[in-house]
């Protein structure tokens, strides 16, 4: 919320930083519309919405919550635990307490736990925050990159901490170069 009213903006620096408790990390350019609003209410939703939805989180990414009024182009609802606002098409959503935050040169970024999360029915249980989470490519979210372009969920490479055959011994998997050694 910002200056009454609800506000939404596309964030493409956004990470998860631990699970159990569920952490994320967002960054907001300092001057934006956006920042102000967590700043002011210590919390914020996160929304992650579908590959059908591009220009409309393209759109948000390009507009300013001072000049238009977001709110008014998206359904939404408060979330019970923060009362921050969560789009009602996206399916998930994540109610976030802010736990720290700080800025590094024009970029002001926030450490937050998330409390709830919300995901369509279809998808799972939403509630709490374990780790029970559905298959990204029936989420079909938006992924961002650092070339300015946006793609789509592909196929599983492998599961995390199960693919290295020497990991228990602090041992590099055999065949694979990990680093250069100087």
């Amino acid at each position: 919320m910002v200056d009454g009213r609800a506000n939404f903006t596309t964030v493409g620096d956004c990470a998860i930083m631990g699970i159990r408790p569920a952490l994320v990390a967002v960054s907001l350019g300092e001057g934006h519309f956006t920042t102000r609003g967590v700043v002011d209410h210590r919390a914020f939703s996160i929304n992650v919405p579908t590959t059908a939805q591009l220009a409309t989180v393209d759109y948000f990414g390009t507009v300013s919550g001072r000049d238009v009024d977001k709110s008014k182009l998206v359904a939404w609802r408060l979330g019970a635990a923060l009362l921050v606002p969560l789009v009602d098409d996206c399916p998930v959503n994540l109610e976030c307490r802010v736990l720290q935050d700080g800025t590094v040169e024009h970029r002001h970024f926030f450490v937050a736990e998330v409390l709830e999360a919300h995901l369509r029915e279809d998808l799972g249980p939403g509630g709490t925050c374990e780790p029970t989470l559905p298959d990204l490519r029936a989420l079909d979210p938006i992924l961002y990159s650092l070339d300015n372009r946006y793609y789509r969920v592909g196929e599983p490479i492998g599961t995390g901490y199960a693919e290295a055959s020497g990991a228990s011994r602090g041992e590099p998997p055999a065949g694979e170069q990990v680093g250069t050694r100087r």
